[in-house]
């Protein structure tokens, strides 16, 4: 089950320096967030499988070469250098795919933690998607997208179905600082590819 605890701990240790992110304990986050995500309906199986992909592949980087993937800014920088930025299996361009939709997942919880448990999530789903990954999507997609968050649940049978036997009340308290610390690491992520002119990458 998902464990906003174990987010927010990730999320924390991926604050490195003063700038800077550290890659496996981002991809340590977003697996943890895959769990949530997991439990939004059909549609997201097949975000979540693409998610997971992503981020398996940020950690094989890692794996086979922990001095210039251990970091953000050192991963941006040698794929640069070495003209690996549109390679097929570049981190950078990994690591945007996941960014964009770490804004959504940051937008979505911080709007699910404001509605009464029998409100639907549907109208903060869709809103918080037309904010973030609908400007990166297909017509089709977008489409799908939307229709498929007609089906969320009400906000404390969702919390039930991603949290399991973990308090509402809990979660509820944590989530504000886990989604503080996922901000934070967003906007860092979001300046190195903005600074390193890889934000804007279709």
């Amino acid at each position: 089950m998902f464990s906003v605890a174990a987010v927010q701990s990730a999320f924390q240790e991926a604050l490195v320096q003063d700038d800077d992110v550290d890659v496996k304990n981002y991809a340590l986050a977003y697996q943890e967030l895959c769990k949530f995500c997991s439990q939004l309906g059909g549609l997201f199986g097949f975000v979540v499988s693409d998610l997971e992909d992503k981020i398996g592949l940020l950690q094989q980087l890692v794996t086979e070469d922990e001095q210039h993937f251990s970091t953000v800014q050192t991963m941006i920088i040698h794929e640069i250098s070495n003209e690996l930025v549109f390679s097929g299996r570049s981190g950078s361009v990994t690591l945007l795919r996941l960014h964009r939709g770490l804004e959504f997942i940051i937008l979505f919880m911080s709007k699910l933690i404001h509605l009464r448990p029998d409100d639907s999530t549907t109208h903060c789903a869709q809103e918080a998607y037309n904010q973030t990954l609908a400007r990166h999507h297909s017509w089709l997609i977008r489409n799908g997208a939307l229709f498929a968050m007609n089906f969320l649940p009400c906000q404390e049978v969702l919390y039930k179905q991603t949290i399991g036997d973990t308090s509402v009340e809990e979660t509820l308290d944590t989530m504000p600082e886990m989604i503080s610390k996922a901000s934070m690491v967003h906007k860092r992520v979001n300046n190195l590819l903005l600074g390193y002119e890889i934000l804007d990458i279709p």
